[in-house]
């Protein structure tokens, strides 16, 4: 798909170092250019390795329970843990939010648990696959490990992001809507009151919102 769009797709190679000028591949060769897009993986925060806990890659290592091994009271889900994945022995949960959400709502079960409340229950998801929005109606898609390019990804790929927001999807619906129909607005105006920015003061860019409140004039 990126081939199709005019991009020179390069495997295998890394930037060694980058100029004013362009950047000088790992296998010698220079490419002149003045811009210079870097686009990298999902990592942890660094904050998590000075922790003093045991970390897998940069996360916290946990058990099936999502609690870190020796510190029973300690949690961790989300992309700062590094969650055994059962559906795939010897491996790990990747760091994507159809795991993050489920990894939430167990953690919360969890901690309950650990107060007298239920009994404490193991995580385990079987992945969805992925979805990636490429811009326009072009996607990625592997729903269920079906592998899903072009319009029809891009269908699949709305759906999910709609039926994963917790809210306002009528109004998200709507603008997908109006976007795949209607050129896109290069201005946008809004009507803001005339007490919102009052000019007679020295910083007209603080909203006074004690008149809004009071509805004063």
């Amino acid at each position: 798909m990126l081939r199709k769009r005019g991009v020179e797709v390069r495997t295998g190679t890394t930037v060694k170092e980058a100029t004013s000028e362009g950047v000088l591949l790992d296998d010698g060769e220079c490419v002149d250019t003045r811009s210079l897009i870097w686009c990298v993986g999902v990592r942890p925060d660094p904050l998590v390795e000075q922790l003093g806990l045991p970390t897998e890659r940069g996360r916290l290592r946990v058990d099936q329970y999502l609690a870190v091994p020796g510190y029973p009271d300690v949690l961790a889900c989300g992309d700062a843990a590094a969650v055994p994945d059962l559906t795939r022995p010897g491996q790990f949960t990747p760091m994507t939010a159809q795991h993050a959400q489920r990894q939430g709502k167990v953690a919360g079960h969890n901690l309950l648990a650990s107060l007298g409340r239920g009994t404490a229950k193991p995580y385990k998801h079987h992945d969805l696959g992925f979805t990636v929005d490429l811009g326009g109606v072009q996607a990625a898609a592997d729903p269920l490990h079906i592998p899903l390019s072009g319009p029809i990804a891009n269908a699949v790929t709305r759906g999910y992001h709609l039926m994963a927001m917790p809210g306002n999807r009528v109004r998200v619906a709507a603008d997908w809507l109006l976007d795949a129909v209607l050129p896109r607005q290069g201005v946008q105006l809004g009507v803001v009151p005339p007490w919102a920015v009052p000019l007679d003061t020295e910083s007209p860019e603080v909203a006074q919102t004690a008149r809004a409140r009071t509805g004063g004039g």
